[in-house]
């Protein structure tokens, strides 16, 4: 059977994980992250710590409004930018996997971004200007298009000797290389100039076509019921295989899950009512509970089940990287890769916790996660906090953690038997 499953999707995640564009779009992704967890914890202060909503206002009746200032002025820097980020970051990534200069080409991206971005007159003012949905996390595949475009086309031109100045070696270095991309990068404003026009003339946003064209209609059907099951199913496929599924799935998943948890944060910030479920703190908290898969579940169903002294001496090194989501020892150790009768309850635990939480979520009981908080937050706390303190939603994880363990109990048990055949 794992024959079968590395020959169907070992080929396609070696291309996936090796795509130049999807290497770049997460590692840009990753450089930004921590500024957006930054910006996520002011959003928690201000709605749970202080404000009209906070615990300092129910249990002292001071509501410090004051001090919700600072977490105003930061939380806009940091969340309603995302898109100018990525550009620079994700065309930094790219110029870095070509090896070109990352000095010049990055900038230039964010001009493109820029050129096609609406630039609205208000003639009450008398001025210009960019609404933030074009600058944030609705405009993310723009940023892809433009940063990727951006490098591709000024990268394919600077091959043309013809139109790249050469300039004396008493030059210095820096303005050479400025002077060198000077033609490529007048043809490349101009393209993306002529594309403004474009779309000047029809009356719409190339940003507004791929937000509903591209964007939407890709976050619905990644985040639908069919979407998640498909999509888990796979990514637990692919840890069996022994390949770290995030470096394959993240480029594509945690951009969408990022522009869902921004869409949370905006709502609660406007004090409007949150739409969103899935975001990536909502899937590490119910189903990569110690890490993908829930292994910490797996390693208590262990400690109370397994006879084998092979697996509990593991658990026991595992255990405590495993309470800060890192599975690796687990998953090579143990091992689950490459071992069927545990990616079974791997699936089944993944599969298991969306459901459940999305069940939690969708009647009220626990609340619409909107708080971007680090990935090794231990299990049942990430769920408190990236749901701003909701204790319900701290025990939606317990029972999940418990169901979990009792989804691998029996597989345990069967690895137990099994061994004591192969010994007999």
């Amino acid at each position: 059977m794992m024959e079968k499953i590395e020959k169907l999707f070992l080929p396609l995640a070696n291309r996936l994980s090796s795509n130049r564009y999807l290497s770049a779009i997460r590692d840009g992704y990753m450089s930004i992250l921590s500024i957006l967890i930054a910006g996520s914890f002011f959003i928690l202060i201000n709605n749970v710590i202080i404000g009209e909503n906070g615990l300092t206002n129910k249990l002292f009746g001071q509501p410090f409004k004051g001090a919700t200032e600072l977490g105003n002025a930061i939380i806009p820097a940091t969340m309603s930018i995302m898109a100018i980020l990525l550009t620079f970051t994700i065309s930094k990534a790219l110029c870095e996997h070509y090896k070109e200069d990352t000095s010049i080409i990055p900038s230039i991206a964010i001009v493109v971004l820029f050129i096609l971005m609406p630039i609205k007159f208000d003639k009450g003012l008398g001025i210009e200007y960019i609404n933030t949905f074009y600058t944030g996390a609705a405009a993310m595949f723009m940023a892809f298009i433009a940063s990727i475009a951006t490098v591709e086309i000024i990268r394919g031109l600077s091959k043309i000797k013809a139109i790249t100045i050469k300039m004396p070696e008493s030059v210095p270095p820096s303005i050479a290389k400025s002077f060198n991309k000077l033609i490529p990068i007048l043809i490349t404003l101009i393209i993306f100039g002529i594309i403004r026009l474009i779309t000047n003339t029809s009356g719409a946003a190339l940003n507004d076509v791929i937000f509903k064209v591209i964007q939407k209609p890709f976050t619905g059907l990644v985040t639908s019921n069919v979407g998640l099951v498909i999509i888990y199913i796979i990514y637990m496929l692919v840890w069996g295989l022994g390949i770290h599924s995030a470096f394959i799935f993240g480029a594509i998943l945690e951009p969408i899950y990022l522009a869902a948890i921004t869409e949370n944060m905006n709502a609660v910030q406007a004090g409007s009512a949150m739409h969103s479920i899935i975001t990536k703190p909502f899937v590490d908290s119910v189903a990569f509970m110690g890490g993908a898969g829930n292994m910490l579940a797996l390693i208590i169903a262990i400690f109370i089940v397994s006879k084998r002294q092979d697996q509990r001496a593991i658990c026991k090194v595992g255990i405590t990287p495993s309470l800060f989501n890192i599975s690796e020892p687990i998953m090579f150790g143990l091992p689950v890769v490459m071992n069927p009768i545990l990616i079974i309850p791997m699936i089944l635990s993944t599969l298991m916790g969306l459901g459940v939480g999305i069940f939690a979520t969708t009647i009220g009981f626990m609340q619409h996660t909107y708080v971007l908080i680090p990935w090794t937050t231990p299990p049942i706390l990430s769920a408190f906090f990236a749901t701003g303190g909701d204790f319900k939603a701290a025990i939606v994880a317990a029972v999940i953690l418990v169901i979990s363990v009792f989804i691998y109990m029996p597989f345990v048990a069967i690895t137990n038997k099994q061994r004591n055949e192969i010994n007999g």
